[in-house]
């Protein structure tokens, strides 16, 4: 039988937990910076942002921008928040927003282009990458003018060859090399790369995907998330 005093130490103790159980730090910008990195969990509590500060959060809510300066509720949700079925999330869909800027400005610079959605595998530069199923992964290229042949070898030693057409982005990983975790070098690009390939289970809730892709070490993917469920 569990004593009063031990339930008290219990509840404290789950009460404690519940006050960290803040959002994830999708990027920070401004003086304040420094105290906010990517992939951090934040405690549930309000923010004070300073005069140029800005702050890009993610939780089961979806994704949120803050600028300051002024004292935020960061898991408060946008008065104009859309709904993303978080479904949608763990299938490869066309990406729902071109850009992947820091914080939503007029004029900001909207950088170069990125995959669709969360699971297609850039091939321009070596990473950590997450799947949820090895046996099917798309590959994603941003220059599509002309065709293009990619030689890929897993680390096991299976090697075959990926043909891309004329316009065309996405193309499946060859069953060859398809099927299992592990080291992908892909060559035929501007240079070599390495996608060093992790499987994860996909969790309940689009921030519990959020803390997965970081846990795995796959912080461009957790990037691509937050855009992908950003409130306006």
């Amino acid at each position: 039988m569990i004593s009063i005093r031990s339930l008290a130490l219990v509840v404290a103790a789950l009460a404690a937990s519940s006050a960290l159980a803040g959002p994830l730090v999708v990027r920070a910008a401004g003086p304040s910076s420094a105290q906010f990195k990517p992939g951090q969990r934040l405690p549930d509590a309000p923010v004070t942002l300073k005069a140029g500060d800005s702050i890009v959060v993610l939780d089961a809510k979806g994704t949120r921008s803050f600028s300051g300066p002024g004292t935020f509720s960061l898991t408060a949700a946008s008065a104009q928040a859309e709904q993303v079925a978080f479904s949608d999330l763990l299938v490869q869909k066309p990406a729902r927003r071109a850009r992947i800027g820091a914080v939503r400005a007029t004029g900001q610079d909207q950088g170069p282009p990125s995959p669709p959605g969360v699971w297609a595998l850039d091939t321009r530069q070596s990473d950590t990458v997450c799947v949820l199923d090895p046996a099917n992964i798309a590959l994603w290229r941003a220059d599509t003018s002309a065709a293009q042949s990619m030689t890929i070898t897993r680390d096991d030693g299976a090697t075959a060859t990926l043909n891309f057409g004329i316009g065309q982005a996405l193309a499946p990983l060859p069953a060859a090399v398809a099927g299992k975790p592990g080291a992908l070098k892909i060559s035929g690009g501007k240079s070599p790369v390495t996608l060093t390939v992790k499987q994860v289970a996909a969790p309940g809730d689009v921030e519990a995907l959020g803390a997965t892709l970081v846990e795995a070490g796959c912080q461009s993917q957790f990037q691509r998330l937050a855009v992908n469920t950003l409130q306006d």
